[in-house]
């Protein structure tokens, strides 16, 4: 389904009109193969880039990069580079980032009264 091409549903319990931009809007940072999971290491604290590489295995060194530069883009992301000999980088999440903390515990709640969805339907349809 092409999202930009969505039409604005009505809101039956209002009547008003449904956010849908600003829904995708919001979620379009957190999508991708390794942000949520980015983003969780560096909601635990702030970490070099080494450290994060190793939080999750199987990321390689330039997903790593890219996706750590398109959530710095998004503002969901610090990188605080030192001046010091060896250099060194460090990474951790912004104030907008930590705003998303609620919906985040709302989510975990969801997920732990309703269960894996994504397996619950490969089973309905065996």
């Amino acid at each position: 389904m092409n999202m930009t091409a969505h039409k604005v549903a009505a809101q039956p319990e209002t009547g008003g009109e449904v956010p849908y931009k600003y829904f995708i809007e919001a979620m379009r940072p957190l999508t991708g193969k390794w942000k949520i999971e980015i983003m969780w290491s560096l909601a635990q604290g702030t970490h070099r880039f080494g450290e994060l590489r190793r939080a999750l295995p199987g990321i390689t060194q330039h997903m790593l990069t890219v996706q750590l530069r398109e959530l710095e883009a998004d503002g969901l992301v610090k990188r605080t580079a030192y001046e010091e000999m060896p250099p060194r980088v460090e990474y951790d999440i912004t104030e907008a980032a930590r705003g998303l903390q609620p919906v985040f515990q709302t989510l975990i709640a969801w997920s732990k009264q309703h269960g894996p969805i994504s397996r619950r339907h490969t089973v309905d349809r065996e």
